[in-house]
């Protein structure tokens, strides 16, 4: 692993879930966890795009494939490393966010809407905070989320200052 994926590996345990990507429910998790963690301010240097199912990262994607294969064979160099204290603070803060309750099925669905919802008010593809608009728009995408939902994200993503109030 190089120091971009112990960050990787580090956060992602931090948040206390598993590194695993076995479907496509647990990569859906990971990417939308990982996009929510650079949201919040922990840097950990990948690019998202609008996807199918919202923000996506191919070099998240590339990174993952081979950081399972060495976790599964034992391999596991993010031993005896640890983030900074500001990226520490941050994942704690966000963490009830991330990992939530229930489900893990409604979990991929809550976190594709939270990173939805983040990057299309982040990217100025929608005006404002308007969750009739967000809405719309996730519609635009195939996406089946109630306005009620999506205002719901809203309010989480500023509970969590990921949206500013």
């Amino acid at each position: 692993m190089d120091r971009g994926q112990i960050a990787l590996k580090l956060s992602i345990d931090s948040l206390g879930l598993k590194f695993q990507i076995d479907d496509f429910r647990d990569r859906l998790i990971l990417q939308k966890a990982v996009y929510l963690v650079q949201a919040a301010g922990v840097h950990l240097g990948y690019y998202y795009q609008w996807y199918l199912h919202g923000p996506y990262s191919p070099s998240l994607t590339r990174d993952a494939y081979p950081m399972s294969a060495e976790l599964a064979s034992g391999m596991d160099e993010s031993q005896g490393w640890k983030l900074g204290e500001h990226s520490r603070k941050r994942l704690k803060q966000i963490q009830n966010l991330v990992v939530g309750e229930g489900p893990q099925e409604d979990r991929a669905r809550w976190l594709e809407l939270l990173a939805s919802v983040h990057f299309l008010i982040d990217r100025g593809q929608v005006p404002g905070i308007d969750a009739k608009k967000i809405c719309e728009t996730l519609g635009r995408f195939k996406k089946t989320f109630k306005e009620a939902e999506v205002q719901a994200a809203i309010a989480d993503l500023k509970e969590y200052e990921l949206l500013k109030a």
